[in-house]
C-alpha cells in the first residue's frame, strides 16, 4: 500500500509504504512526482516505510530505479525501522547529487524539520 500526501506547491511531498508495494503503487508515486515536478523545480520528498512485508530496499530500489524523474529530487529523508539501514547510501549511487538522510520512525518531524531547511 502507498499513501501520497502534499502534493500542493511549497509542501513536502510525504510517501509513505506499507505492506507489500504494487506496480500500482509505483505508478501512483511516479505520478505524484510528477505533478509536483511540474510545480517546483527541485522536490523534497520524505519516504516513510512502516511493516515493509515481501520487498526487501534492494526491491524497492530496483523497482524505483525506472521512474526517469527521480533527478528532479534535491533532498530525501528516509523514515524507516532498522531493516533499512543504509537505504540512503543505496540511493544516492542510483541518483548522483541527491542530499539524503536516514531517521528512525521515532524521528519523523526531525525529517520533516530538515526537509523544510533550505
Amino acid at each position: 500500500m502507498l499513501e501520497i500526501k502534499g502534493e500542493t506547491q511549497g509542501e513536502i511531498l510525504e510517501v509513505t509504504t506499507e505492506g507489500t508495494a504494487t506496480q500500482d503503487d509505483l505508478q501512483k508515486f511516479e505520478e505524484a512526482l510528477k505533478a509536483k515536478k511540474l510545480q517546483e523545480d527541485s522536490v523534497n520528498i520524505l519516504f516513510i516505510f512502516k511493516n515493509i512485508d515481501g520487498n526487501t530496499p534492494k526491491a524497492m530500489l530496483e523497482g524505483w530505479k525506472i521512474i526517469p524523474h527521480l533527478k528532479s529530487i534535491k533532498k530525501s529523508a528516509i523514515v524507516a525501522d532498522e531493516s533499512f539501514a543504509g537505504l540512503n547510501e543505496k540511493i544516492e549511487k542510483l541518483i548522483p547529487g541527491v542530499e539524503i538522510n536516514q531517521y528512525p520512525m521515532e524521528k519523523l518531524e526531525a525529517a520533516r524539520e530538515w526537509l523544510r531547511e533550505a
